[in-house]
């Protein structure tokens, strides 16, 4: 009995041995299957997400080379390896916009503005995008929303130029005062820069704000000392209102700037007219600070300009009874005593030299729309009688359009 219950045991010893090798055999087998499918696995997701980096840069390259529709298949193929890639996704709509598919585009960058709505870059893309499909409430809320959004790098540089945009869009959709407010609030947070003020210039002189527009032009003028680039701004931009004194002073200095730096670029040619034409209104203007008898001879030379015109103009209208009605009706005021009165009667009567003056601008006025654009001194008259008109900011601004075709040499 005890040779037998000896024999049991090993054979139970045997068979437990037997047992757990296998199952040792088992778990290394198993242990080795598993790391070559986690590695065979690593490989593969590391080969598609080189995939993907390697086609979204040739997205990103053929994006930024103009070839939108290259991008497109580039990025779809990239999103492809790596589904649901933002930095991708963003980038596929940028591409679709680039190649006019705004509203693929629009639908894709919503979809982004879903996950991440206070994205600046987002918002921007958006804004622009509605800008397009001509929705002029979206494009604004997106542009507002870009502005206070959250973004890399230098937030304040990139929201300074978001605004700056915002008033692009806002003075050609024919805005001009919400294109003011979003200017000088950009003057006010924006750093202080020769660009920033030269924009702010341009900008607000297209929003009908001169006024500022100067001052921004004098901030860059100050930030470069001797550049005649912001001198020039400044001067064009007094001529334009009508401030002909300052425009001459203006222009001039800003020759002497350049000639002072030995300027290899000339003075533009359009600057070069406009200071000529300056110093000549400066020596028709009858301004009411002169003394008398200076403002009467003036006045009497413009009348006789004026007259001119009006001859001209009737002669190349048939005049006589034929003659448009506002032309009888100059006409008739040209026969009273605002055109015949001689200097002695002017000076002595401060309130004739007004009507007189006034006869003179009227003519030219109605000149123009009857017998087409003046040149010469009738030119110059014309502009001197538009810029005496009290006139709103876009009222002017119309004024001045109406005129920059005229040849005023």
């Amino acid at each position: 009995m005890p040779a037998e219950t000896d024999a049991q045991s090993i054979a139970r010893r045997r068979l437990v041995l037997r047992d757990s090798l296998l199952l040792v055999s088992l778990v290394l087998a198993t242990a080795v299957l598993f790391t070559i499918t986690l590695f065979l696995f690593r490989s593969f997701s590391a080969h598609r997400a080189g995939l993907a980096r390697r086609w979204s840069a040739r997205g990103r390259e053929s994006l930024q080379a103009g070839r939108p529709e290259e991008a497109i298949a580039a990025l779809q193929t990239a999103l492809s390896y790596a589904p649901g890639t933002p930095a991708y996704e963003e980038l596929l709509a940028q591409a679709l916009g680039a190649a006019g598919r705004t509203e693929e585009s629009y639908n894709y960058f919503m979809g982004l503005w879903a996950a991440e709505p206070g994205s600046g870059t987002i918002n921007l893309q958006l804004a622009r995008l509605a800008a397009r499909r001509n929705d002029r409430s979206a494009a604004v809320n997106f542009y507002r929303a870009s502005i206070y959004g959250t973004w890399e790098g230098d937030g304040v540089a990139r929201r300074a130029a978001v605004r700056l945009e915002l008033a692009r869009y806002l003075i050609a959709a024919g805005d001009p005062a919400a294109a003011r407010m979003e200017l000088l609030i950009a003057g006010g947070n924006a750093p202080e820069t020769y660009a920033r003020d030269m924009a702010l210039g341009d900008l607000l002189q297209q929003a009908d704000d001169p006024a500022d527009a100067r001052s921004y032009y004098r901030k860059a003028a100050a930030a470069r000392p001797g550049d005649a680039a912001p001198i020039e701004a400044e001067g064009r931009t007094a001529y334009q209102t009508g401030d002909y004194e300052s425009a001459y002073r203006l222009l001039a200095r800003a020759l002497a700037e350049r000639a002072a730096r030995h300027a290899t670029a000339p003075q533009d040619a359009d600057d070069s007219r406009m200071m000529g034409q300056a110093a000549r209104i400066l020596e028709l203007d009858p301004l009411p600070k002169l003394p008398a008898n200076q403002r009467v001879a003036r006045i009497l030379a413009a009348r006789t300009i004026a007259r001119r015109r009006l001859n001209a103009c009737s002669a190349q209208l048939g005049g006589g009874p034929a003659a448009p009605q506002d032309l009888q009706s100059l006409a008739t005021r040209w026969a009273g005593p605002d055109g015949t009165s001689r200097a002695a009667t002017l000076l002595n009567d401060p309130a004739r030299q007004s009507t007189a003056l006034q006869l003179a601008y009227d003519t030219e006025i109605e000149a123009s729309k009857l017998c087409g654009a003046p040149t010469g001194d009738d030119a110059l008259l014309l502009r001197m009688a538009v810029s005496s008109i009290a006139m709103s900011p876009l009222e002017g601004a119309r004024a001045e359009q109406a005129a920059a075709p005229h040849d005023w040499r």
